[in-house]
């Protein structure tokens, strides 16, 4: 199995299969890791959402498990080696090859759920609920890593790190030990006073406690995660570590992967997409989710809102949040939601409206865009490339 060296963290409300979807149409090269958003393993042990095709679509991005599952993750949240258990066991016979373990949530409602960072101040119950992940995926192809910070309140040291590194790697000692993989987020995490924003922020940054990691585990996988938004500082980083996570730096410029295919790949910039052949394709994607799903039209433009920047992206959020708020019908209900148009056609018609009010292209930089789907109006439109 071809290991991906660059990831796209795991991001509450953020990496959903629609915003992950939105990153494989930009950067299609199968070049990054691609990591869902943190799923309850109540959820498959209680909760049964392996056998709900509609619910389990709204979480786990089965269009990328049928051809691009070694590069999708899915991290599960956990108290109980048990519910580990089931929902690893669950989510191998939906053919996902990488899940991952949340040590390092620090929010609240996570702590009340004992899982998240808090985990990180009691090892051996960690390493007891990846040991029961490992056992669900044996036989299977899956590898099984834990995502945590250095350290967590006053526990700040590299000892700490270092026994409850330890205490993962022992317990699980009948998995060969190349298999486990650890992602560190190179900041502590303060479980009181900080929200969960100021802890990606204000705990200073700490690579070297990283690398210290790293030469004390020689045969453990080490991703770094914390602060990392350029070229160049991806490139660093790879020079020592397993590989490199980004989490807002993506979630604020999604175009961004694309650079790393050039920069770091080495994909020859004929061969990028263009934003225009990603929205087309995009929207025909939420097309089909609406359809087939019932994914509501705000969680599928949710990952649109960052497609263009500046004042082209304002524009576009702004009227796209109107658009999707107006064409809901009277026949909407909570369970359900009704609109009078396509979703494709409705974000089409905003990235129209959008260029005409707030934008200038070049001509030579117009084309035009035909709408996506047969049941839109088949009109065409002009969009800056």
């Amino acid at each position: 199995m071809r290991q991906l060296r660059t990831s796209v963290a795991p991001m509450v409300d953020v990496t959903d299969p629609c915003f992950l979807r939105m990153t494989r149409l930009i950067s299609p090269f199968g070049n990054h890791q691609l990591w869902t958003e943190m799923i309850h393993a109540n959820a498959f042990a209680r909760g049964h959402i392996h056998k709900d095709p509609r619910k389990l679509a709204q979480h786990v991005p089965l269009r990328e498990l049928n051809d691009f599952g070694s590069g999708i993750v899915v991290q599960i949240g956990s108290s109980s080696p048990d519910d580990a258990y089931e929902a690893v066991r669950q989510l191998v016979k939906l053919g996902v090859c990488n899940i991952n373990l949340n040590c390092g949530c620090p929010s609240r409602n996570v702590q009340m759920g004992s899982f998240g960072a808090v985990l990180m101040k009691t090892p051996q119950t960690t390493a007891n609920i990846v040991d029961a992940m490992c056992l669900a995926a044996r036989g299977s192809s899956c590898r099984i890593s834990v995502k945590c910070r250095i350290g967590v309140d006053e526990h700040d040291s590299a000892e700490f790190l270092q026994r409850f590194i330890s205490a993962i790697v022992e317990r699980t000692r009948h998995v060969d030990e190349s298999s486990i993989g650890i992602i560190l987020h190179a900041r502590k995490a303060w479980l009181q006073g900080l929200s969960p924003k100021e802890n990606r922020t204000i705990p200073e940054l700490n690579y070297e406690r990283v690398y210290e990691m790293l030469r004390a585990f020689k045969t453990t996988s080490f991703i770094v995660n914390g602060g990392i938004d350029s070229v160049e500082s991806v490139a660093k980083h790879l020079d020592t570590a397993d590989g490199v996570m980004m989490g807002r730096k993506i979630q604020e410029d999604p175009w961004f992967l694309s650079k790393l295919d050039h920069h770091i790949y080495g994909i020859s910039t004929e061969k990028l997409p263009r934003p225009l052949d990603v929205l087309q394709q995009y929207v025909r994607f939420a097309d089909q989710m609406h359809n087939d799903h019932g994914s509501r039209y705000s969680v599928l433009g949710r990952p649109l809102f960052a497609f263009f920047q500046g004042r082209k992206g304002r524009a576009l959020r702004a009227n796209l949040t109107q658009a999707i708020a107006k064409a809901k019908t009277p026949r909407s209900t909570r369970q359900e939601s009704r609109y009078s148009a396509p979703f494709s056609e409705i974000v089409l018609e905003t990235v129209e409206k959008a260029n005409a009010e707030h934008m200038y292209c070049r001509s030579s930089q117009r084309e035009t865009l035909p709408m996506a789907t047969s049941q839109s109006s088949g009109k065409q439109m002009t969009a800056c490339a």
